[in-house]
């Protein structure tokens, strides 16, 4: 009687060790860690600090665009500012030239009154009286030696200086047309003053006289003033000599003095908007219209701090928002960087206990990716918990194997030798049977020991006489325990001897079937079938692997076997109980 193994596999270690996956990623190698690239060499850094790192990468594109955006603005803003600057004193011309033809328009009117023409100077000058009050203006009439004739300012007939301006009415005399002068001092009044003058013809059309009409250069002035201005924003009019004639911030401090040099020579050349330094010495930037009807310097100057204003605005916005989105990025970073601290914190400690051989229990945090490699390492401290109790368990069955190996084949031995008649005749027959069973380890190990399929059992006994092609194997391929497999080995390897040696396989006609029968449920059977061989009769005595096909095969599985010599070939039929089968139809032929 062969022993039977009284180790058996737990059940709960079958089923874990045959459908728990294969986890890839305990695939470390032999250094037991994943190896990374050589080139990376980046210093290892807290995950808030990437974090900072993070939001300053997203933060700094951003700034460059918005500050890119905010420059640009400024720029569209400064050159809004230039044409409205343009704009503003080519108006500011206009209205001068429009208040010089009233001026021209009105002395044109006079100098065709009756009176003058008729020589009554007189009448002429109580008209001129008339017309001057509303324009608060002296009107002058100078003969052609630049006598002052009439002047409302005067009653008629008070004798009169000549005129402090002669320059204007000469050009007046010599042209036949109308003239502007530019600012001077009044011999009358001695205030600054400008004419409007216009010849007036005799019959021949020869100049007869000079018709002016003097305005305070205040006049001017008091337009200028007459315009809302930009914060800081001074218009100002130079006459042709580069003298002030009219200012819009304080007048009777300017007026009468000249621009400065440099500053009168960029008011002849300049177009468009120029930067300049005006006579307080405030930096400006500014631009100039001419006069129509005087060639008078109309320009108008905005301070370069309010027109740079929008850039240093847009800087100044700029900075704030940088320090803002860093300030505010570093802040966001390091909160959700405690955020996903902690659950990387806690995933750290249960790696180490995993590391323990720990079971832990999942927990759920604030993060999906920590829950997810916490769930991982859940799975992965238990799968290392039952693969660690099924080492325990393979090295107590291994070393109870060993026992029953050594039992087996001693027991072997003793009973070879009881019928071998010679020592050459127990080498070869010992030898034949610890190769059989040699065959049932290997399939067992592929395995690892939880067991063997009963068809690869018997390919492996039969592969030994390379007769696979004449086998046929029928019925549900049987997932045996480790015990049955070993001891339907035994059986197998004795019937395959037998069939080479004196059975089906020892012609080249004969076929063995192997036909298995499980329900699923109770008891199954096993059947060897011989087909084809020479003639079968009754052994004139049993031997050894008689034994062990109806007698030790049977015990070790608590069942029972039956052998028949037909003629055709001989027939084996072995019962298998549930108790030594693991699983139904592993691969069904």
């Amino acid at each position: 009687m062969l022993p039977k193994s009284r180790g058996t596999i737990p059940s709960e270690v079958q089923a874990d060790a045959l459908e728990r996956p294969h986890i890839p990623w305990l695939d470390l190698g032999k250094t037991g860690r994943r190896n990374f690239p050589a080139r990376m060499v980046v210093r290892p850094q807290r995950i808030r600090t990437y974090l900072v790192l993070f939001a300053l990468a997203l933060s700094l594109p951003l700034l460059c665009v918005s500050v890119f955006g905010l420059h640009r603005m400024a720029s569209i803003e400064e050159a809004q500012t230039d044409n409205r600057i343009v704009a503003f004193v080519q108006n500011l011309a206009v209205d001068v030239d429009k208040e010089l033809d009233r001026a021209i328009v009105t002395l044109e009117t006079l100098a065709n009154s009756s009176e003058l023409s008729s020589g009554n100077l007189r009448g002429f000058h109580n008209q001129a009286l008339i017309t001057s009050r509303p324009r608060k203006a002296a009107i002058v009439l100078l003969d052609k030696s630049y006598r002052q004739l009439v002047d409302t300012l005067s009653d008629y007939g008070t004798p009169l200086p000549p005129t402090a301006e002669p320059a204007t009415a000469k050009r007046v005399i010599e042209t036949g047309r109308p003239q502007v002068s530019g600012v001077f001092k009044g011999s009358i009044n001695g205030l600054y003053i400008f004419n409007v003058e216009i010849p007036v013809f005799d019959a021949d059309r020869q100049v007869k006289y000079v018709l002016m009409m003097s305005f305070r250069a205040s006049y001017i002035s008091d337009i200028l003033n007459e315009i809302h201005y930009p914060p800081g924003w001074i218009s100002g009019v130079t006459d042709q000599n580069g003298i002030i004639l009219a200012r819009s911030d304080r007048p009777e401090e300017y007026v009468g003095k000249p621009l400065p040099t440099e500053l009168f020579e960029r008011t002849k050349a300049g177009e468009g908007v120029y930067q300049a330094t005006n006579i307080a010495g405030i930096p400006i930037l500014r631009s100039t219209a001419r006069s129509k009807h005087a060639g008078w310097y109309v320009s108008l100057g905005a301070p370069l701090t309010y027109v740079q204003a929008p850039r240093w605005r847009s800087y100044a916005i700029g900075a704030a928002v940088l320090v803002t989105a860093v300030v505010l990025g570093w802040a966001l970073a390091y909160f959700f960087g405690l955020l996903m601290a902690r659950p990387l914190d806690e995933a750290t400690r249960i790696a180490k206990s995993v590391s323990q051989n720990e079971i832990i229990e999942p927990t759920t945090t604030s993060l999906i990716e920590a829950n997810i490699l916490i769930a991982t390492l859940a799975e992965a401290s238990a799968e290392l918990r039952s693969r660690t109790d099924y080492a325990t368990y393979l090295m107590r069955e291994l070393a109870h194997r060993a026992k029953n190996q050594l039992a087996v084949v001693k027991g072997m031995a003793v009973q070879t030798a009881r019928r071998s008649a010679d020592v050459s005749q127990f080498i070869v027959q010992f030898d034949r049977r610890i190769h059989g069973l040699a065959q049932s380890q290997d399939v067992l190990l592929r395995q690892d020991w939880r067991g063997a399929s009963l068809f690869d059992l018997a390919r492996a006994h039969l592969d030994l006489f390379g007769v696979t092609d004449r086998v046929r194997m029928e019925g549900p391929n049987l997932l045996l325990n480790a015990a049955a497999a070993q001891n339907l080995g035994f059986a197998l390897h004795e019937l395959a001897t037998n069939a080479a040696k004196h059975g089906a396989l020892s012609v080249p006609t004969g076929e063995i079937l192997i036909r298995s029968n499980w329900s699923g449920e109770g008891t199954a059977s096993l059947s060897w079938i011989e087909t084809g061989g020479p003639p079968v009769h009754d052994p004139p005595q049993n031997g050894f692997g008689y034994r062990v096909i109806t007698e030790l095969v049977p015990a070790a599985l608590n069942g029972s076997a039956k052998l028949e010599f037909a003629e055709a070939g001989i027939r084996w039929q072995q019962d298998i109980p549930s108790s030594n089968i693991l699983a139904g139809d592993v691969e069904h032929v």
